[in-house]
């Protein structure tokens, strides 16, 4: 990233400096306003920003996260808008050889003037442009304006000149009226099975004036060409724009004070390339999460003249050697991230940006999402294809915290035209988002879209659709352009280093997927209605999606909705779940199917409470089941990547963290279900076993206890052994003799309790029910509980004579974090529960509410 002057720094440099031989300058323009087009009163805009939060902002439109509010705003996506500032331009700005404004990101049908002279034209949000400004520049004030056509009326031009409609789902429209597919924008925003419809516009990352005299530094890119224990060894490539020329001095290195080399380089006018070597001596390896450090080393070139500094460039680079591993074996072929040299099973969720309005999201929301990765034992997520390439920010802390990033293009559940204008969008589209993202090191690899293929070859669009014979040729065309010949092209020339993948699901790079090879989206469970058991059968080489819906923490439905609304069936909760699925019946949704899940395993829900509360228990089984399963059968199966992390808004979803970043049952489950050392009690027709796994680089040395007890306590076989657990697999610890365990005792009151311990600490524990929850004979109430408090803050403990299942913990109107929560607890355990209410100053004690499933409340 360029080294931007302070603002005022800036400005002043602009209006005042003497003029120096090498000037350069850069501005980021604020001070913004905006309006409605053809309305006649300019309003204050915040840039980067967008039309919605805009309009939010100053009280012109409610807020559309409340109620049916998202309906009353559907009229601002029809609507064109114009935004305007003012920048001064002092003489030393005019006098510069190059004057340039940058767009980060325009949303997206823009035309952009300065002076009233047309700069340019975009027409993609995921794309930066950039134009020659110098011409139209004045002395002193200069009027940039940037008029955005609306979205959805623009796409419905290209919508009606073709003679046919181009797939896709899960847009927020009617069949004929969907603009999607034909328009270079987050596709999420046209609405999705999670999330709304708000189809916006606006300035939407920051726009820079730049000046610079002599020659810049375009492009710093880090090639690896070999890493050893003593050096790790790069080529740093460096593009120089140069205004005439000369002769000049140019500088590549390791910023932490070591002596970076220094060449004499000819430049001409225009472009020119000059590879440059670096070396890092003794370097530190960098690991994904839970496997070691994440040191980084920061490479940066610079550029002199004879007068002192003229630019200079600088990434931030991890030395780490990783690579996607797709070759035949015995099964097909395997699917897996090795780094280092060492395979790794990816433990880690799918993603989606933290809020609908993009330019909204903050350093606290990335934080936020990503800590709950760590905290959850992840180390990787995928950034979906339906949404954006993140801001370069949400990288930077994938590589501080070892966060592996799996890349989607921004291509889900649709199909595309195929028009010379439309590939060569996408064409930059793709440069320059891989220039952008491919020196980090978190950074795994590229997938060419969601869906897709699977979707072309088996959701029966041609028929949904009638597609013609010409039409479907056209169309398969357009996707054999996209995704096996621009995208492989783009990354071979610019990042050559990363693996391509073109389609998820698929068993290869042109194959449908199918048991045994690649990665597969297992939607047995939910879209299926299959028992979550089905997980465990023929699992995929790598699992990059899969999931269940609940809904969210109560205090999150309290957010969004009225009392009146809290039943499943009101109109408000209808209308805010997205996941329409009328191919079960007529009106059925995923509020039907949330409980017709739960009933399935839980007890019928009192009320709408207890359904919010049983649905979270659902969801964490579900996942705990699939993660089980993925990990058991390591290394065959290895990755494991569950549909979502987070929300965009508030609201029923597969999320297991609510868009307020309230932890749902499923995601304290899921940190115990990735966890680096876990044990795994299955039921195998007759026979229990217990599996364990380890992601640990060394085997794990451990004692193993299994208790047979019924929910008073009594305990009726017990069984203790050392076992040894391999690395990166999963190992079978131990079966008991049928004739031993469960013996004769009722299952519907018994529970295997599993626990591993190593140097008297313990490393694992889960429990295994021969019976479902609803059918388990539980026993209401008897939990004791006692606060105590250390130099961390309140501690509670609870215990209980008999066996009480899924135990929430809730602080009556105040939020808290617990470090467990909606566990299950042992007849006789004390468990001892850390909580720390959201405002340090609450007393938790008098407002402690205790549900279980046999007391929902």
């Amino acid at each position: 990233m360029k080294h931007p002057l302070p603002l005022l720094a800036c400005a002043l440099l602009l209006a005042a400096c003497a003029p120096q031989p090498q000037f350069s300058g850069q501005l980021i323009l604020q001070d913004w306003s905006f309006r409605q087009a053809g309305a006649g009163e300019w309003l204050p805009a915040t840039v980067p920003g967008s039309v919605h939060s805009d309009l939010a902002r100053l009280g012109r439109i409610p807020d559309f996260t409340w109620r049916t509010n998202e309906d009353s705003v559907q009229w601002i996506e029809n609507q064109d808008w114009e935004y305007r500032t003012t920048f001064w331009a002092a003489p030393e700005a005019l006098a510069a050889d190059f004057a340039e404004l940058d767009f980060d990101g325009l949303d997206t049908y823009a035309a952009v003037y300065l002076n009233d002279s047309l700069l340019l034209r975009s027409d993609n949000m995921h794309r930066a442009w950039a134009a020659d400004c110098k011409r139209f520049l004045r002395p002193g004030a200069n009027e940039l304006r940037v008029y955005f056509r609306s979205t959805v009326q623009a796409g419905l031009e290209k919508v009606r000149a073709l003679p046919y409609l181009v797939p896709a789902t899960n847009e927020l429209a009617p069949d004929s009226l969907r603009t999607g597919s034909h328009t270079r924008k987050a596709p999420y925003h046209f609405g999705w099975d999670w999330g709304p419809r708000i189809v916006g516009c606006g300035i939407w990352r920051p726009v820079h004036f730049r000046t610079w005299k002599t020659a810049r530094i375009t492009d710093l890119r880090i090639l690896t060409e070999s890493i050893g224990d003593d050096t790790a060894r790069y080529t740093a490539r460096i593009d120089v724009e140069a205004a005439r020329a000369g002769t000049l001095r140019l500088s590549a290195g390791v910023a932490e004070g070591l002596e970076p080399l220094e060449w004499k380089v000819e430049v001409q006018p225009g472009h020119n390339r000059f590879d440059m070597p670096v070396r890092i001596p003794n370097p530190q390896r960098w690991w994904p999460a839970g496997m070691g450090a994440q040191p980084l080393y920061e490479v940066q070139a610079r550029l002199h003249s004879a007068s002192g500094l003229l630019d200079e460039e600088s990434r931030r680079i991890g030395v780490r050697a990783l690579r996607l591993v797709h070759e035949p074996d015995s099964t097909g072929h395997s699917f897996y991230v090795e780094v280092n040299g060492l395979p790794v099973f990816m433990k880690g969720s799918n993603y989606i940006p933290p809020r609908v309005l993009n330019a909204s999201v903050t350093r606290e929301d990335y934080v936020r999402v990503l800590q709950d990765a760590l905290d959850a034992n992840m180390n990787m997520l995928r950034v979906w294809g339906g949404a954006v390439y993140e801001h370069d920010l949400f990288y930077s802390l994938c590589d501080e915290k070892g966060i592996l990033i799996w890349q989607d293009f921004m291509f889900a559940c649709a199909m595309y035209p195929g028009d010379s204008a439309f590939l060569a969008n996408v064409r930059r589209e793709a440069e320059d988002n891989v220039k952008r993202l491919r020196h980090h090191p978190s950074l795994a690899l590229y997938c060419g879209n969601n869906e897709n293929l699977v979707a072309w070859h088996n959701w029966g669009w041609q028929d949904k659709f009638k597609l013609d014979a010409r039409a479907q040729q056209e169309l398969w065309t357009a996707y054999e352009q996209v995704f096996y010949r621009i995208l492989p092209e783009v990354i071979g020339a610019e990042d050559h280093e990363r693996f391509f993948w073109p389609s998820s699901p698929s068993s290869t790079r042109y194959e449908m997927p199918k048991p045994g090879s690649g990665d597969d989206h297992d939607w047995k469970v939910w879209f299926s209605r299959a028992d979550f058991d089905a997980y465990g059968r023929n699992p995929a080489r790598f699992v990059s999606e899969y999931g269940v819906q609940s809904y969210p923490d109560w205090r999150t439905i309290e957010a969004f909705s009225a009392p009146e609304d809290w039943d499943m069936n009101s109109p408000i909760m209808r209308h805010r779940q997205r996941g329409r699925m009328s191919y079960f019946g007529p009106g059925f949704d995923g509020n039907d199917l949330i409980l017709e899940y739960t009933r399935k395993y839980y007890p019928d829900p009192r009320n709408f409470k207890s359904l919010v509360y049983l649905s979270q228990l659902m969801h964490a089984d579900a996942l705990q089941a699939a993660i089980d399963a993925h990990r058991q059968n390591m290394p065959a199966t290895m990755g494991s990547l569950y549909w979502q992390i987070d929300d965009c808004w508030p609201t029923q979803s597969w999320s297991t963290v609510d868009y307020y970043g309230r932890w749902k049952a499923a995601h304290y489950r899921v940190r115990d279900a990735f966890a680096p050392v876990r044990v795994i009690p299955v039921q195998e027709g007759s026979q229990i076993r217990v599996y364990g796994v380890s992601d640990r680089l060394e085997p794990v040395q451990a004692e193993l206890e299994l208790v047979w007890m019924d929910f008073g306590g009594q305990v009726h076989w017990r069984h203790t052994g050392q076992v040894q657990l391999d690395p990166q697999r999963s190992s079978l610890l131990f079966s008991p003799d049928p004739a031993q365990a469960p013996g004769t005792q009722d299952p519907a009151r018994t529970v295997l309790a599993v626990i591993l311990r190593a140097g008297g600490q313990e490393l694992s524990r889960n429990v295994l029910y021969l019976r479902r929850p609803k059918d388990l004979a539980l026993d209401p109430g008897g939990i004791e509980t006692r606060w105590k408090q250390d130099d961390a803050g309140p501690v509670l403990e609870l215990t209980s004579k008999s066996l009480q299942k899924g135990v929430w913990l809730s602080l009556e109107g105040a939020d808290a974090r617990w470090s467990d929560n909606y566990f299950d607890l042992l007849p006789g355990e004390i468990r001892r529960i850390r909580v720390q209410p959201a405002d340090p100053g609450t007393d938790p004690a008098p407002l402690l509410r205790v549900r279980t499933v046999a007391d929902p409340g």
